[in-house]
């Protein structure tokens, strides 16, 4: 058995550009990523090609600063609907499932389906456990601006035993006005390089199946 540390790697935003998905998909079939999560209020959703992938399926809840316990359960069973199954955990675009507002309301959510939610701090991370939620004891964000950054949070990543590091893959969407846009072509060269399979070969990847 691998005493190493484990590591999610998960990519959001898939549903909002077709040219986003085709390099999570890309990334996934390469075995570069563990998760995925779907907006499911998007339009460019193919839930049979995700799921030959086989990779984990989460849900990426689109919430305002403060949404009802309905919004998220609508957007759970479209989920459902979509793929035959709930999703393996849930998190939020931009992180409004952690807002103060919403964060009680996921944590019931998730409660009563049994879910996992991903943390972005050791506040978020404190408050789910007591309420008995699942979730990774690290939160790794970044920007292919500054991979020294990724490098060193990876390193400090070593001391905990389950780390996610969130990734924004794609290629560049001219069509799309998203501000983090052309960024992703970056991120998606970056995780694809022999540098990036250096940084991770400290970690046993995982995906948050492993909560269930």
């Amino acid at each position: 058995m691998s005493h190493l540390p484990k590591l999610i790697i998960t990519a959001d935003d898939y549903g909002m550009s077709p040219l986003f998905n085709y390099g999570i998909e890309e990334l996934a079939s390469l075995g570069l990523i563990t998760g995925v999560s779907v907006m499911v209020k998007r339009s460019y959703i193919e839930p049979a090609k995700l799921k030959s992938l086989s990779t984990t399926l989460g849900l990426h809840l689109e919430l305002e600063e403060t949404s009802t316990a309905e919004e998220m359960q609508t957007q759970i069973k479209s989920f459902q609907a979509m793929f035959g199954q709930l999703p393996a955990y849930l998190d939020g675009h931009q992180h409004k499932h952690l807002t103060p507002e919403n964060l009680p309301r996921i944590v019931a959510v998730a409660k009563k389906l049994g879910l996992p939610v991903r943390s972005r701090n050791s506040e978020d991370r404190a408050r789910l456990k007591t309420a008995g939620i699942l979730t990774p004891d690290n939160f790794i964000s970044w920007h292919p601006d500054r991979l020294h950054v990724l490098q060193e949070r990876l390193g400090t990543a070593t001391k905990f035993s389950v780390s996610e590091l969130v990734v924004h893959p794609g290629y560049f969407d001219p069509a799309c006005d998203y501000p983090y846009n052309q960024e992703r072509e970056a991120e998606l060269q970056l995780l694809k390089s022999s540098q990036f399979r250096t940084f991770i070969s400290r970690f046993t990847l995982t995906s948050y199946r492993l909560f269930t």
